[in-house]
């Protein structure tokens, strides 16, 4: 459970910092990331990257703390991302607010990485700071 655990360390720790390398790093492959809030899905590393792209573009501030931790064949956890949307996301306009968004990840772990996630949060953000 504690490398299941370090391993979603590093994820977090990828997306606060920008590093889509990294990202992909902790994926399998055939991974599936679905972001319930955006009703979309994104399904191998090639999906995901642009994806990765696209949020950063949006939100090049973006960033994550974890909130809580549960582990067992796989991880739920809770997270606060943080980001001010500069740039357009797909059906979502610019706004130049910072924004602190509550989510929940429930990541599937198989062979040391992640092959599923299943993200969902509060969107539009129910919070908002002057950036």
């Amino acid at each position: 459970m504690a490398d299941n655990l370090h391993l979603i360390e590093q994820h977090l720790k990828a997306w606060s910092s920008g590093d889509i390398d990294g990202i992909l790093a902790c994926f399998t492959e055939d991974c599936v990331f679905e972001d319930l809030a955006l009703q979309s899905a994104f399904e191998g590393h090639d999906a995901l990257r642009e994806f990765a792209v696209a949020v950063f573009a949006a939100c090049p501030t973006s960033s994550g703390t974890r909130r809580r931790y549960s582990a067992m064949a796989g991880v739920l956890h809770g997270v606060a991302l943080h980001c001010t949307q500069t740039g357009d996301f797909p059906g979502i306009p610019a706004t130049g607010k910072a924004v602190d968004i509550p989510c929940l990840s429930v990541d599937e772990i198989r062979d040391g990485r992640i092959a599923g996630t299943r993200i969902t949060g509060a969107w539009p953000p129910t919070s908002s700071r002057s950036a």
